[in-house]
C-alpha cells in the first residue's frame, strides 16, 4: 500500500513539471545565445604589402629570438646556482 494521499502525489507532480519547465526555459534562453556559430568570424586585418609584411616578420623574430635568450640565460643563472649548492653539500 502507498504512502501519502492522492493531494500530496498530485503536488509532487505539480512541483515536477514547474521545475522541468523552469529548466527547459532557461536552457532554451541559454542556447539560442549560442546557436550562431554557423557564420563565419570575418576579421578585419589591414593589407600589408610584401615590404610591410617582412619587416612585421622581422620583428616577431627579433623578439621571439630575443625572448629564447632571456630564457636561456635564466636556465644557464639558475643550473649554476644549483650545481654551487650541490658542490657546497658535499
Amino acid at each position: 500500500m502507498a504512502d501519502g494521499s492522492l493531494s500530496q502525489f498530485k503536488a509532487t507532480l505539480a512541483r515536477k513539471i514547474e521545475r522541468n519547465q523552469k529548466r527547459q526555459a532557461r536552457s532554451d534562453r541559454y542556447s539560442t545565445s549560442y546557436k550562431n556559430s554557423d557564420s563565419k568570424t570575418e576579421f578585419d586585418f589591414p593589407k600589408l604589402s610584401e615590404s610591410e609584411l617582412e619587416k612585421v616578420k622581422s620583428d616577431i623574430q627579433k623578439k621571439a629570438k630575443s625572448e629564447r635568450k632571456k630564457e636561456l640565460i635564466v636556465i644557464v643563472i639558475v643550473f649554476a646556482i644549483v650545481t654551487l649548492i650541490i658542490l657546497y653539500l658535499i
